[in-house]
């Protein structure tokens, strides 16, 4: 029964080596020309999409003071993540093995809307009072430069990835809207009254720079000789935005009884973008359509 067994085993082993040896002597197959094409690649595209803006107010302020409150007492209630704004422009991408580094020049639009009011009272007679509402609508345009690092999840045509990076934003423009509500129970008005909306230019509210951090997520989709992307993102502001040298030296702006709070922004955009590729290895994968 041993020798039976022992036979067998050296039956077995002799096959293996056989085996062994035959794949070693096969030639090595091909690099698929496609991994070859998007292993190391420098890629420009065109992208861009709507955002939504929230403003962190840190220190409130006004052109009134009233006999009876103090500064603490001040309210203003912020819109958050309501009014559309958008971006679009160019990004450069240098990618190798799943890690890429991304160059987003771009022109931001970034719109945030609060609200306040102020109360005129008769210290004789409370029924007689003017209430006046404020909206105050702020568009804002930026330069924007941020810097990004990816990770793809996967590496396959269809690639999830991974983002962080930084920003920083040169200030192109700014405007603010506002529209004023009148009711003046005083004078037996039974409607509110709304006078022209005030539009000025802002721009010297505002300082002309803007720094913060940004995160996303996004997917890829390789066809071949083009790349789809789609990627959400989360913009973080860490400075002070508003001008405090100038805050109240918009005659305007101050007749309507507000100022520019300090605050910092915070941003979520959707961005959807092409791009094409910089190296061409393959006849296969060209820009020819």
């Amino acid at each position: 029964m041993n020798h039976s067994f022992r036979i067998l085993f050296l039956f077995c082993l002799l096959i293996g080596f056989e085996g062994l040896a035959q794949r070693k002597g096969q030639p090595k197959k091909p690099r698929n020309p496609l991994n070859q094409f998007l292993e190391t690649q420098f890629w420009i595209g065109l992208k861009g999409g709507p955002n939504l803006t929230k403003a962190n107010p840190t220190q409130l302020y006004s052109t009134f003071e009233g006999v009876d409150f103090v500064d603490s007492e001040l309210k203003k209630d912020y819109d958050n993540f309501k009014t559309l704004g958008s971006q679009v422009g160019l990004e450069f991408v240098f990618y190798h093995r799943g890690f890429s580094l991304a160059f987003f020049p771009n022109y931001s639009r970034f719109n945030f809307t609060y609200h306040n009011s102020y109360t005129y009272e008769s210290a004789s007679n409370p029924d007689d009072r003017v209430i006046l509402n404020y909206d105050q609508k702020n568009h804002l345009e930026y330069i924007d430069l941020p810097l990004m690092f990816k990770y793809d999840i996967l590496q396959e045509k269809i690639r999830p990835f991974v983002q962080i990076g930084a920003y920083y934003s040169k200030l192109l423009n700014a405007n603010k809207e506002i529209n004023i509500e009148n009711n003046d129970v005083a004078s037996g008005a039974v409607q509110p009254y709304q006078p022209p909306a005030i539009i000025v230019g802002a721009r010297d509210i505002f300082i002309t720079s803007s720094l913060g951090v940004m995160a996303g997520i996004g997917v890829h989709y390789d066809p071949g000789n083009v790349r789809l992307s789609l990627d959400i993102n989360y913009r973080y502001g860490l400075n002070n935005i508003a001008n405090a040298a100038n805050r109240y030296t918009d005659n305007r702006l101050a007749a309507s009884g507000d100022a520019m709070d300090d605050l910092t922004l915070d941003n979520l955009s959707l961005n959807v973008g092409v791009f094409f590729p910089m190296r061409f290895i393959s006849k296969n994968f060209n820009s020819d359509f």
